[in-house]
């Protein structure tokens, strides 16, 4: 039973890389990124900062926004979430620095291209990081919080998903800039969920005893 968790621990970090690896194509894809993602980047358009370490930041922020909605957080959660946070975005930092190196696509249709691979890498990441992980990122405990508070997580998901989107907006009117935003984020907002469906069909992970997984 035990070796198992080492094998759950290589899926999870894999899910973290994939999701980082597949918002850096959407942000290069430039035709719109993940509603966190264009947070991040919006912030990171007015901040002397990374859009990673933006969306490092914000993901503190669904923390604080979580407990005040009444959810309850062991200090080593907090450690823990924190610290994939921060892997996280430097994993995007990262990812998005390699494309620069390699290749950012001009043409249109390679753009669309690289916003479908985006999206697919996301779904397939988020598809094995709630099958292999027991610790989450900030924003997916707000997530929760929300659907819990309203009792339906369509509603939940709405009222999360327009903080980010808010945030975006907003510096977008003042700085008469538009980042982040654009058509391939509403296809993430829409089309996210059926494309986790599908992959969920595929993959199956044999997830750790949850008495060991939430183990400190």
């Amino acid at each position: 039973m035990m070796r198992n968790i080492p094998v759950n621990l290589l899926w999870f970090i894999c899910s973290i890389m994939l999701n980082a690896l597949g918002n850096s194509f959407m942000i290069i894809s430039n035709l719109g990124s993940s509603p966190w993602a264009a947070a991040g980047q919006n912030l990171a358009f007015i901040l002397p900062l990374s859009t990673g370490a933006c969306i490092i930041i914000l993901n503190f922020f669904s923390f604080i926004l979580s407990y005040l909605i009444k959810t309850k957080f062991t200090l080593v959660m907090i450690i823990k979430s924190m610290a994939l946070t921060f892997v996280f975005g430097m994993f995007i930092d990262l990812f998005v620095y390699v494309h620069h190196i390699i290749y950012v696509p001009e043409n249109l249709w390679i753009r669309g291209f690289y916003s479908l691979i985006g999206l697919n890498l996301m779904a397939v990441a988020v598809c094995i990081y709630f099958q292999s992980g027991s610790i989450y990122l900030p924003s997916d405990y707000l997530l929760k919080a929300f659907g819990k508070r309203m009792n339906n997580y369509t509603v939940g998901t709405m009222i999360c998903t327009s903080i980010p989107l808010s945030i975006s907006i907003l510096i977008i009117l003042f700085q008469h800039h538009i980042t982040g935003l654009g058509i391939s984020t509403f296809l993430f907002m829409f089309g996210i969920g059926f494309l986790i469906d599908l992959y969920n069909r595929w993959i199956v992970i044999n997830k750790v005893p949850q008495q060991n997984m939430y183990s400190a």
